[in-house]
Protein backbone atom coordinates (compact mmCIF):
# COMPACT_ATOMS: atom_id res chain seq x y z
CA UNK A 1 0.00 0.00 0.00
CA UNK A 2 1.54 3.69 -0.80
CA UNK A 3 1.86 5.38 1.92
CA UNK A 4 -0.09 8.29 2.57
CA UNK A 5 1.59 12.04 2.00
CA UNK A 6 0.76 12.93 5.50
CA UNK A 7 2.60 10.25 7.11
CA UNK A 8 5.54 10.63 4.51
CA UNK A 9 5.44 14.36 5.65
CA UNK A 10 6.02 13.41 9.77
CA UNK A 11 8.70 10.74 8.31
CA UNK A 12 10.82 13.77 6.67
CA UNK A 13 10.42 16.23 9.27
CA UNK A 14 11.04 13.47 12.57
CA UNK A 15 14.39 12.59 10.77
CA UNK A 16 16.22 15.35 9.50
CA UNK A 17 19.75 13.62 10.07
CA UNK A 18 19.23 10.90 7.59
CA UNK A 19 20.22 11.80 4.37
CA UNK A 20 18.01 9.03 2.79
CA UNK A 21 15.41 10.61 4.28
CA UNK A 22 16.43 14.22 3.64
CA UNK A 23 16.84 13.66 -0.19
CA UNK A 24 13.31 11.35 -0.83
CA UNK A 25 11.06 13.99 -0.73
CA UNK A 26 13.82 16.22 -3.04
CA UNK A 27 13.97 12.75 -5.07
CA UNK A 28 10.56 12.15 -5.76
CA UNK A 29 10.58 16.14 -6.66
CA UNK A 30 13.27 15.89 -9.65
CA UNK A 31 11.85 12.65 -11.00
CA UNK A 32 8.55 14.06 -11.50
CA UNK A 33 10.07 17.45 -13.01
CA UNK A 34 11.95 15.29 -15.20
CA UNK A 35 9.06 13.26 -15.77
CA UNK A 36 6.94 16.62 -16.75
CA UNK A 37 9.67 17.64 -19.40
CA UNK A 38 9.98 14.46 -20.79
CA UNK A 39 5.86 14.67 -21.18
CA UNK A 40 6.46 18.36 -22.62
CA UNK A 41 9.10 17.49 -24.95
CA UNK A 42 7.27 14.92 -26.57
CA UNK A 43 4.08 16.37 -26.77
CA UNK A 44 5.47 19.31 -28.63
CA UNK A 45 7.43 16.54 -30.66
CA UNK A 46 4.12 15.55 -32.09
CA UNK A 47 2.48 18.92 -32.34
CA UNK A 48 5.43 19.74 -34.56
CA UNK A 49 5.33 16.91 -36.60
CA UNK A 50 1.89 17.38 -37.40
CA UNK A 51 2.41 20.79 -38.09
CA UNK A 52 5.17 19.82 -40.84
CA UNK A 53 3.16 17.02 -42.47
CA UNK A 54 0.00 19.78 -42.40
CA UNK A 55 2.09 22.42 -44.27
CA UNK A 56 4.01 19.28 -46.73
CA UNK A 57 0.48 18.57 -47.49
CA UNK A 58 0.03 21.98 -48.56
CA UNK A 59 3.13 22.42 -50.40
CA UNK A 60 2.42 19.03 -52.73
CA UNK A 61 -0.64 20.66 -52.99
CA UNK A 62 1.30 23.60 -54.75
CA UNK A 63 4.24 21.24 -56.18
CA UNK A 64 1.52 19.31 -58.27
CA UNK A 65 -0.35 22.76 -59.44
CA UNK A 66 2.96 24.26 -60.60
CA UNK A 67 4.28 20.71 -62.48
CA UNK A 68 0.57 20.68 -64.03
CA UNK A 69 1.08 24.01 -65.70
CA UNK A 70 4.96 23.73 -66.02
CA UNK A 71 3.32 20.77 -68.78
CA UNK A 72 0.48 22.45 -69.91
CA UNK A 73 3.11 25.20 -70.88
CA UNK A 74 5.50 23.24 -72.34
CA UNK A 75 3.35 21.40 -74.08
CA UNK A 76 2.06 24.54 -75.83
CA UNK A 77 5.82 25.95 -76.45
CA UNK A 78 5.99 22.70 -79.11
CA UNK A 79 3.18 23.23 -80.78
CA UNK A 80 4.30 26.76 -81.62
CA UNK A 81 7.49 25.51 -82.09
CA UNK A 82 6.15 23.33 -84.81
CA UNK A 83 3.56 26.37 -86.07
CA UNK A 84 6.54 28.69 -86.66
CA UNK A 85 8.42 25.42 -88.90
CA UNK A 86 5.52 25.79 -90.95
CA UNK A 87 5.99 29.59 -90.66
CA UNK A 88 9.41 29.08 -92.36
CA UNK A 89 8.41 26.44 -94.50
CA UNK A 90 5.89 29.27 -95.84
CA UNK A 91 8.53 32.04 -96.04
CA UNK A 92 11.24 29.81 -98.17
CA UNK A 93 8.07 28.77 -100.42
CA UNK A 94 7.35 32.84 -100.98
CA UNK A 95 11.27 33.46 -101.22
CA UNK A 96 11.48 30.79 -104.12
CA UNK A 97 8.10 32.41 -105.75
CA UNK A 98 9.49 35.83 -105.78
CA UNK A 99 13.25 34.38 -107.24
CA UNK A 100 10.93 32.93 -110.20
CA UNK A 101 9.16 36.17 -110.63
CA UNK A 102 12.52 38.05 -110.82
CA UNK A 103 13.71 35.57 -113.48
CA UNK A 104 10.41 36.02 -115.54
CA UNK A 105 10.82 39.86 -115.19
CA UNK A 106 14.64 39.58 -116.76
CA UNK A 107 12.92 37.73 -119.70
CA UNK A 108 10.42 39.94 -120.30
CA UNK A 109 13.07 42.74 -120.85
CA UNK A 110 13.94 46.04 -119.04
CA UNK A 111 11.19 48.15 -119.70
CA UNK A 112 8.56 45.39 -119.05
CA UNK A 113 10.09 43.73 -116.60
CA UNK A 114 11.76 45.98 -114.25
CA UNK A 115 9.28 46.60 -112.37
CA UNK A 116 8.22 42.55 -111.82
CA UNK A 117 11.67 42.42 -110.77
CA UNK A 118 11.73 44.66 -108.04
CA UNK A 119 8.75 44.19 -106.26
CA UNK A 120 10.00 40.15 -106.38
CA UNK A 121 13.22 41.32 -104.91
CA UNK A 122 12.27 42.84 -102.13
CA UNK A 123 9.33 40.46 -101.55
CA UNK A 124 12.22 37.85 -101.79
CA UNK A 125 14.26 40.08 -99.25
CA UNK A 126 11.30 40.29 -96.65
CA UNK A 127 10.40 36.61 -96.89
CA UNK A 128 14.03 35.86 -96.08
CA UNK A 129 13.75 37.71 -92.88
CA UNK A 130 10.54 36.51 -92.05
CA UNK A 131 12.04 33.05 -92.39
CA UNK A 132 15.16 34.20 -90.11
CA UNK A 133 12.59 35.34 -87.62
CA UNK A 134 10.41 32.22 -87.94
CA UNK A 135 13.67 30.00 -87.10
CA UNK A 136 15.00 32.05 -84.46
CA UNK A 137 11.33 31.84 -82.76
CA UNK A 138 11.27 28.15 -83.05
CA UNK A 139 14.50 27.54 -81.85
CA UNK A 140 13.71 29.92 -78.39
CA UNK A 141 10.75 27.92 -78.00
CA UNK A 142 12.47 24.79 -78.21
CA UNK A 143 14.46 25.71 -75.50
CA UNK A 144 12.21 27.21 -73.46
CA UNK A 145 10.72 23.66 -73.91
CA UNK A 146 13.44 22.22 -72.37
CA UNK A 147 13.76 24.26 -69.77
CA UNK A 148 9.89 24.31 -68.64
CA UNK A 149 11.00 20.29 -68.72
CA UNK A 150 13.94 20.23 -66.50
CA UNK A 151 11.70 22.31 -63.99
CA UNK A 152 9.07 19.65 -64.21
CA UNK A 153 11.09 17.52 -63.83
CA UNK A 154 12.70 18.93 -60.82
CA UNK A 155 9.30 19.90 -59.25
CA UNK A 156 8.58 16.09 -59.25
CA UNK A 157 11.70 15.57 -57.43
CA UNK A 158 10.58 18.15 -55.09
CA UNK A 159 7.60 16.47 -54.72
CA UNK A 160 8.92 12.98 -54.11
CA UNK A 161 10.87 14.49 -51.25
CA UNK A 162 8.37 16.43 -49.86
CA UNK A 163 5.90 12.88 -49.57
CA UNK A 164 9.22 11.45 -47.89
CA UNK A 165 9.47 14.39 -45.43
CA UNK A 166 5.64 13.82 -44.71
CA UNK A 167 6.11 9.92 -44.13
CA UNK A 168 8.99 10.88 -41.74
CA UNK A 169 6.79 13.53 -39.86
CA UNK A 170 3.97 10.74 -39.61
CA UNK A 171 6.48 8.43 -38.01
CA UNK A 172 7.49 10.88 -35.55
CA UNK A 173 4.24 11.56 -35.02
CA UNK A 174 3.31 8.37 -33.83
CA UNK A 175 6.49 7.76 -32.11
CA UNK A 176 5.78 10.81 -30.04
CA UNK A 177 1.94 9.24 -29.37
CA UNK A 178 3.55 5.74 -28.27
CA UNK A 179 6.16 7.59 -25.96
CA UNK A 180 3.20 10.00 -24.80
CA UNK A 181 1.61 6.28 -23.76
CA UNK A 182 4.51 4.81 -22.23
CA UNK A 183 5.14 8.23 -20.06
CA UNK A 184 1.49 7.90 -19.10
CA UNK A 185 2.21 4.02 -18.15
CA UNK A 186 4.97 5.25 -16.37
CA UNK A 187 3.40 8.15 -14.32
CA UNK A 188 1.49 5.17 -13.11
CA UNK A 189 4.05 2.94 -12.19
CA UNK A 190 5.82 6.11 -10.24
CA UNK A 191 2.43 6.74 -8.14
CA UNK A 192 1.93 3.31 -6.98
CA UNK A 193 6.32 2.79 -6.47
CA UNK A 194 6.67 6.31 -4.70
CA UNK A 195 2.56 7.06 -3.46
CA UNK A 196 2.49 10.44 -4.42
CA UNK A 197 1.85 11.93 -7.84
CA UNK A 198 3.82 15.44 -8.74
CA UNK A 199 1.69 17.61 -6.75
CA UNK A 200 2.00 15.73 -3.72
CA UNK A 201 5.65 15.48 -4.32
CA UNK A 202 6.14 19.25 -4.58
CA UNK A 203 4.15 20.25 -1.75
CA UNK A 204 6.38 17.76 0.30
CA UNK A 205 9.49 19.34 -1.00
CA UNK A 206 8.48 22.63 -0.17
CA UNK A 207 6.61 21.55 3.38
CA UNK A 208 10.51 20.10 3.98
CA UNK A 209 12.21 23.04 2.97
CA UNK A 210 9.90 25.28 4.43
CA UNK A 211 9.62 23.17 8.02
CA UNK A 212 13.50 23.55 8.05
CA UNK A 213 13.78 26.82 7.62
CA UNK A 214 10.94 27.84 10.28
CA UNK A 215 12.81 25.58 12.84
CA UNK A 216 16.20 27.73 11.73
CA UNK A 217 13.96 31.17 12.38
CA UNK A 218 12.94 29.55 15.76
CA UNK A 219 16.31 28.77 16.92
CA UNK A 220 17.70 31.85 16.20
CA UNK A 221 14.60 33.62 17.53
CA UNK A 222 14.23 31.60 20.87
CA UNK A 223 17.97 33.45 21.96
CA UNK A 224 16.34 37.09 22.13
CA UNK A 225 13.16 36.82 22.11
CA UNK A 226 11.20 35.35 25.69
CA UNK A 227 9.88 31.99 25.66
CA UNK A 228 6.34 33.45 26.79
CA UNK A 229 6.27 35.82 23.61
CA UNK A 230 7.71 33.56 21.30
CA UNK A 231 4.70 31.10 22.10
CA UNK A 232 1.82 33.56 22.45
CA UNK A 233 3.32 34.85 18.79
CA UNK A 234 3.23 31.28 17.29
CA UNK A 235 0.55 29.39 18.88
CA UNK A 236 -1.80 30.29 16.33
CA UNK A 237 0.62 28.50 14.05
CA UNK A 238 1.50 25.67 15.70
CA UNK A 239 -1.32 24.39 17.80
CA UNK A 240 -2.91 22.98 14.38
CA UNK A 241 0.66 21.29 13.19
CA UNK A 242 0.71 19.93 17.20
CA UNK A 243 -3.03 18.35 16.54
CA UNK A 244 -2.05 17.19 13.29
CA UNK A 245 1.17 15.53 14.72
CA UNK A 246 -0.95 14.10 17.38
CA UNK A 247 -3.29 12.55 15.33
CA UNK A 248 -0.72 10.51 13.11
CA UNK A 249 0.86 9.66 16.58
CA UNK A 250 -2.87 8.21 17.75
CA UNK A 251 -2.47 6.70 14.10
CA UNK A 252 0.32 4.83 14.33
CA UNK A 253 -0.51 3.26 17.68
CA UNK A 254 -3.55 2.39 16.65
Amino acid sequence: MAEKPKRRLFGLLRSPKSERTNTTAADAGALWTAHARAATSVRDAGEAAQRIASNIAKQRGALDSIGDRARAVSTRAQDLGTSFSRVTDAFEKLSLVALNAALEGARLGEHVGQSLQLVSEEVRLSSGRGAESARELSSSLSEVAAELAQVTANLERAREAAAEVAQEAGRVGASSSDTERALGELAERMKRATGSDPETAKALADAVEYGKAFVGALGALGEKVPRSILMSVLRPVLEPLAKWASEEEAGEEG
